[in-house]
């Protein structure tokens, strides 16, 4: 996921100055209170705090930042950034603050946007790995897999255990058809981090490129009984697998239930070789590859 890490609150004037009677200790209590809780991934209280240290004081130091770190957690992107905004004009020379903007910006799809904050970040701290994934992020997204890959080489010489990293240079990798380096990625992407969103899957794809048709089967019937979101592309793959292996059967019961799932290229193919005579599919849908990142 995109390191950081809908309506914008309105807020009052007043806020932005320190409240009658109030005295800053107040403020940075509650500032601490709500580092607390979000450290605690109790995202609800570490708002409730933030809110009342900036309502105490609005020039309360990284009370913004923390802020529009809260609502990307709750995933009120637009709240964020008009927090990250303000924190920005409190201080313009926190690398972190951008880090977690560009974040928001590339998760919303304004790339040209997240690149900008990735580059502020890399000037401010050029040995912080994050900006150089976020920016790799964008780049991949942008379809410019020569540049993401070189920020990931980068990102990984300043942290190699990322596992996140390796992930999408795996893809990338392999995008780029260099299946064999991107299958190193993968594995070591999964070695250090087993659940990896979509990690099983993508290795799957690898191997079927790479024709070791066996092991992506293992890959995929992985996939399958962990029953998550792409079932559907799974069982298609897998089929595709026992196609290649000219076993029709398996290949069918598989399109079958990829087809039951909603996948069209798997209903195309039930219908016009499944339920038919035929020996080959005929005019196959070419499959794009189905390898992207989930922010």
């Amino acid at each position: 996921m995109l390191r950081s890490l809908t309506l914008a609150l309105a807020f009052s004037p007043a806020l932005l100055f320190a409240q009658p009677g109030a005295s800053p200790n107040d403020a940075l209590a509650h500032l601490e209170k709500a580092r607390k809780a979000y450290a605690a991934e109790d995202y609800t209280a570490a708002l409730a705090h933030a809110d009342s240290a900036i309502t105490l004081d609005g020039s309360v130091p990284g009370g913004y930042k923390l802020r529009g770190d809260i609502k990307q957690r709750q995933e009120n992107l637009h709240g964020a950034i008009i927090d990250y905004t303000k924190a920005e004009k409190q201080d313009p020379n926190d690398a972190r603050l951008y880090v977690s903007r560009g974040a928001v910006y590339i998760t919303e799809g304004r790339l040209k946007e997240g690149i900008k904050d990735c580059d502020k970040a890399i000037k401010l701290a050029p040995n912080d790995p994050d900006p150089f994934y976020n920016r790799a992020c964008a780049h991949y997204l942008g379809r410019n897999n020569e540049a993401a890959l070189r920020d990931l080489n980068r990102s990984l010489e300043l942290r190699k255990d990322n596992a996140d990293a390796l992930f999408l240079r795996g893809v990338v990798k392999g995008e780029l058809f260099r299946e064999e380096d991107g299958l190193a990625d993968l594995e070591a992407s999964l070695r250090i981090n087993p659940e990896q969103d979509g990690g099983l899957m993508s290795l799957g794809v690898l191997l079927f490129d790479l024709e070791r048709y066996d092991e992506a089967i293992a890959k995929f019937t992985e996939v399958i009984d962990k029953g998550k979101d792409d079932l559907a592309e799974a069982y298609y793959y897998r089929a595709d697998c026992y196609y290649k292996m000219d076993n029709k059967g398996d290949a069918c019961v598989n399109w079958r239930r990829s087809a039951e799932l909603g996948d069209k290229d798997a209903v195309f193919i039930v219908r016009n070789y499944c339920n038919t005579d035929a020996d080959k599919i005929p005019k196959k849908p070419q499959r794009k590859r189905n390898m992207v990142i989930e922010f």
